[in-house]
């Protein structure tokens, strides 16, 4: 059995699911399943599960990798968070969603990876569409690049996203990874979020059918995130090489802000900064009585190098690094005590932080996350919750270079 396949050899899921809806799926794959009857998934409920269990747990050259990729698809939607995102998307698009009852009168029908595989099946336009704010909303190692100045609005007309999504589909072609690319465009307030849905490499793999080998040639569906903020000119991207990342972003400046260059100046990704912690020592404590929400905010890991002089070219460059770990937030303090002095002065540079904020939440139980920054482009954390909250700690504490303070001037121009 393949490690792909574990989770749907469970019988919560193969109990959960409707064999006849996943006799739906299966036959979007039929010329690959071999010697599979797909009638059995239509026949007795109860036979139809065992066939399902004994299908995922036998050999996995026997599942397509197009179906593995359906399955994971639909478990990724399949939870409770993916079943608000799927009826949110529903609600805007106007597609009614309701809830479905189950023969026996229970309510297995209203089963999130039941409800997800429905949605797939008969409305792909919504799952599109929740896929897409479930990959936005999962997004935590951004690069990110700084506009020329702020203030500068995105023009989201049909011509130019369509110039949009056709320089994107020749950019990931050129990358032998097909052409096809889908763009799904959400505003949120002044920013607008961007899910390129695009192909990858071909993968080939041989394949068993009437104990004749075969070989199967295709693309798994990959994503790439983009999110741009005209109140701040920054742009973020997830997904692709960092090349590819910076490409996007000039992409995005040409077709959407008609400002060529806007993302490639040579401070584009000088973002963030721990000066100010440097300035301190390891006495540093984060100020966020600013905002109520924030309990508390703990550094529980820190980075720092030791500099020293190149004996050939004399440069200062790191001789070694020292690595402190504290749970209860004493970082810093294990720093000192490495370095022998609570000051960095001219030997010591600090490389990176880690913290962990707690926040106040409206479920009554508090939230956490934990935050790394490493300079000049660096600030990885979970996006999909406190987003706002974690970046005004961050600029509160000087820790993100106000790059556009009198940047007003310039948009207007």
């Amino acid at each position: 059995m393949s490690n792909n396949l574990k989770k749907f050899v469970c019988p919560k899921f193969t109990r959960t699911i409707d064999p006849v809806l996943m006799a739906r799926l299966f036959e979007r794959h039929s010329d690959l399943l071999g010697d599979f009857d797909l009638q059995a998934l239509r026949g007795d409920a109860d036979g139809a599960r065992c066939a399902l269990e004994a299908f995922f747990a036998g050999p996995e050259e026997h599942c397509p990798d197009g179906l593995v990729a359906d399955l994971h698809r639909v478990a990724d939607l399949g939870t409770a968070h993916g079943l608000r995102i799927m009826l949110d998307q529903s609600r805007r698009m106007g597609i009614a969603l309701p809830p479905e009852g189950s023969p026996d009168g229970d309510g297995r029908r209203q089963d999130p990876k039941h409800v997800a595989l429905r949605v797939f099946l008969d409305h792909p336009r919504v799952f599109e569409a929740a896929a897409d704010m479930l990959a936005l909303k999962a997004r935590s190692k951004l690069a990110e690049f700084g506009g020329a100045y702020a203030g500068v609005e995105a023009d989201l007309g049909a011509a130019r996203r369509e110039a949009f999504e056709a320089g994107a589909a020749k950019m990931f072609e050129a990358d032998h990874c097909g052409r096809y690319c889908r763009v799904g465009w959400y505003e949120d307030g002044d920013s607008v979020n961007l899910v390129l849905t695009h192909g990858s490499i071909v993968r080939t793999t041989a394949i068993l059918r009437d104990d004749e080998e075969r070989l199967v040639s295709y693309r798994a569906a990959q994503n790439a995130v983009l999110s741009y903020s005209a109140a701040t000119g920054r742009i973020r991207i997830e997904g692709g090489s960092s090349l590819r990342r910076s490409a996007l972003a000039e992409l995005f400046a040409d077709r959407m802000l008609d400002r060529s260059g806007f993302f490639s100046g040579p401070d584009a990704q000088n973002l963030y900064t721990l000066e100010p912690i440097e300035r301190a020592g390891c006495g540093f404590v984060f100020n966020h009585a600013f905002d109520p929400a924030i309990r508390s905010v703990r550094i529980v890991e820190a980075q720092a190098d030791q500099l020293g002089a190149d004996r050939l070219t004399g440069d200062v460059r790191p001789a070694s690094t020292s690595l402190t770990r504290d749970s209860r937030g004493g970082a810093l303090v294990r720093l000192a005590e490495t370095m022998r002095s609570p000051s960095f002065g001219r030997d010591w540079r600090l490389r990176q932080i880690t913290i962990r904020v707690k926040l106040d939440t409206d479920v009554g139980r508090p939230g956490q996350v934990t935050v790394t920054i490493k300079p000049p482009a660096r600030a990885a954390f979970a996006r999909h919750q406190f987003e706002d909250r974690i970046l005004s700690l961050l600029h509160r504490n000087g820790l993100i270079h106000d790059r556009h303070a009198c940047s007003a001037a310039f948009a207007a121009e």
